[in-house]
Formats: structure tokens, sequence, C-alpha cells
């Protein structure tokens, strides 16, 4: 019988950096939005604990990096402790590898390794070359596998051979490569495991319309000046029943191998940029926390009970990631490492293990 460690982490972009001052990037570039009501770019509009943050911003900037860093080391800690013979990892692709050619619900990448290029400035966590390759293990024989006896078990999964498709040149695309960053957080620990990727296509009907991310925001055209298909948004990505039964057959499908494996949910909670009944400038609050609070009494099993409307409506739509998890681990009550909540950076944050 197989081991399976449950572990959950963001990928928070800004981190990229290293620099505390561009945490709040994201937030700024909205407030520049033609489409945000001009009182509420005027902070003194915004709920008080918004106006605290912003009126404080680089020191909690520090605050948030220094939080981030310690929870990492101790999920890190939890991984190199356990020794798994392969990770699998949950994240999903904002217009990266899901593009106008296809758009599957999910897809598993069998490649032998994933050459990947972390960062795309000088100015990095690492202080490296932009260009320098980071080499990742795979484990395409054990991915392959785990596609089949999904597909035998009535759960028809796509997968693919190449460390991406011909749309992305810089191998792992970010919700993978950045976890997997934060994971060698001061670059002393070299990330060794075999890794399988598993992309979820969190952002279902808008993944082409917003390009992935705030595009809508940024765009004064009229209706009829947009083009029909990929301008509006389009079908539903996968339910929260769907992501939630992949990570049950999941982790069913590797305790009957040998061997030992974590299975990793990779994503920020509520997102500002998603949340359109906050103008997307901060992120559905309330939404996390009864979600937190579920989690932390063991219930996250409840998840597999939400629907796409709840998630839209909350910007939640990268939690899809961990719906994935809870399916694997939906009896079992989490270790918390930490939960950051936050107006000005994007996004809540959560790191939990769930240990065998």
């Amino acid at each position: 019988m197989g081991e399976v460690l449950g572990i959950g982490v963001t990928h928070y972009p800004p981190f990229m950096s290293g620099k505390p001052e561009s945490y709040a990037g994201i937030l700024k570039g909205i407030m520049r939005s033609p489409n945000v009501p001009d009182e509420m770019k005027d902070p003194a509009n915004w709920p008080s604990g918004m106006q605290d943050e912003w009126n404080n911003e680089i020191e909690r900037a520090e605050e948030h990096q220094s939080q981030h860093r310690e929870a990492f080391l101790k999920v890190r800690a939890a991984i190199d402790e356990f020794k798994p013979d392969a990770v699998f990892v949950f994240g999903d692709d904002q217009y990266e590898n899901f593009k106008e050619t296809i758009i599957p619900p999910f897809n598993i990448f069998c490649a032998p390794e994933f050459p990947s290029k972390p960062f795309r400035s000088e100015q990095n966590l690492w202080g490296i070359d932009p260009e320098e390759i980071v080499n990742y293990k795979g484990a395409s024989s054990l991915a392959k596998e785990v596609a089949n006896e999904l597909v035998e078990r009535h759960f028809p999964v796509p997968y693919s051979y190449t460390p991406s498709t011909l749309h992305w040149d810089r191998g792992l695309s970010h919700a993978f490569i950045n976890g997997l960053t934060y994971l060698d957080w001061d670059h002393d620990n070299e990330w060794t495991y075999p890794t399988i990727p598993v992309a979820v296509n969190c952002y279902g009907k808008v993944v082409i319309s917003n390009r992935g991310g705030s595009a809508n925001i940024q765009d004064t055209r009229n209706d009829e000046e947009k083009d029909v298909l990929i301008d509006f948004p389009g079908p539903q990505g996968p339910t929260p029943k769907s992501c939630f039964e992949l990570g049950d057959h999941l982790r069913k499908i590797l305790e009957e191998m040998p061997g030992r494996y974590v299975i990793m949910a990779s994503s920020g909670w509520s997102h500002a940029f998603l949340t359109t009944k906050h103008h997307w400038l901060w992120p559905d609050r309330d939404f996390d926390r009864a979600r937190f609070e579920e989690l932390k009494a063991g219930e996250q099993f409840k998840w597999e009970n939400l629907n796409n409307e709840e998630i839209d409506d909350a910007g939640d739509a990268e939690f899809k990631n961990w719906i994935c998890l809870a399916g694997s681990m939906k009896d079992r009550t989490p270790e918390i490492v930490d939960y950051m909540e936050t107006w000005i950076f994007n996004s809540q944050k959560c790191f939990a293990i769930f240990r065998p």
C-alpha cells in the first residue's frame, strides 16, 4: 500500500521578484483601469482594514514575505521528512498552455523532465540570470499509469507527453514553477523530487476572455468591437465536484501502488482581480474565512458541494486546486501551518499539511 502526504501552498507571483515594494503591484495596476469607478480609486472609500494596509504598505509587505518564507520552510521540512518517490501538483493554467486551440478541464503532464526558466527579470528571489534553466525531474511512467487508471475508473483525463505545449516556452507554467521555487526559498535546498504537474482549468469560462488574468478590467472596447468567441465568457471549467472526485481517485490509485507520494495544491484563494462585486480591488475574505473554518475542523469534504456560481462570485477560481486536494484528503484533519488574510496583496494564502 502506498502512503500519501497532502500539502497545500500558494504561488503568489509577486514574491518571485523578492521585492516587498512590488507585492501590491496587482492592485496598483487595477487602480489605473478605466473600468474601476473613480470613487473606488480613492482609498478613503475602501474598507478601514484595507486603508490601514495601504497606509503601511511596505511594512505589511515585509511581514507578508516573512510569513511566507517561514511557512514554505515548514512545509518543505515536512516533505523532506516524508521522502516522497514522486510529487503530484494541482495548479491552475492561466492562458499559458490552455489557449484557443484546446481548453481541457484538466491535463496531466507525463514528461520525463521539465527544463524551466523560473524568473522573467534580473530582479528575482534567487538573484540568478533570468535565462538560467532549472531542470526539474518528471515521472513520466507513473504519470501515464495514473492517467490510464483514471480513464479505467470512468474519469477520462487529458494528458500530454511534452513538457509544455507550443504556447509556453519557459517550461513549467507559473502555478507549478513558482511553488517549487518557493519550496527552495533561500536557494539552498534544491528540489529533486520527481514531479507530475496536473493543470486545472480553474478560470473556466473566462480563461480566454480574461487572457488568464485581468485583461477584461483594462478593456475599453464596446461589444461590437469584440470577437464573438474569444472576447466573451465561454463554457465553464470543471465543477467543484469533479475537482473533488479527481483528487479522491488520485489518492486511491496511489494507495494501491507501492511507494510514498505527495499530493499538493498550489494556489491562493479568493483573488481581488476576479472579485467583480468589489470592483476587483480586494478579495472575498468572508467566503475564504468560512472555507478556512471548515478546513481547520477537517470538514473540507464539504467543498465537494460548492458550485461554480459560488466560486465565481467569490473570485475564488484558483480554490479549485485546493478542492482537488480536499478530495484526496477528505478524511484527514490538517495541520495548519499558516493562514494569511490580506486586503491589498490580491489573495488570501493558506498553508496546510495533511499527514498520513
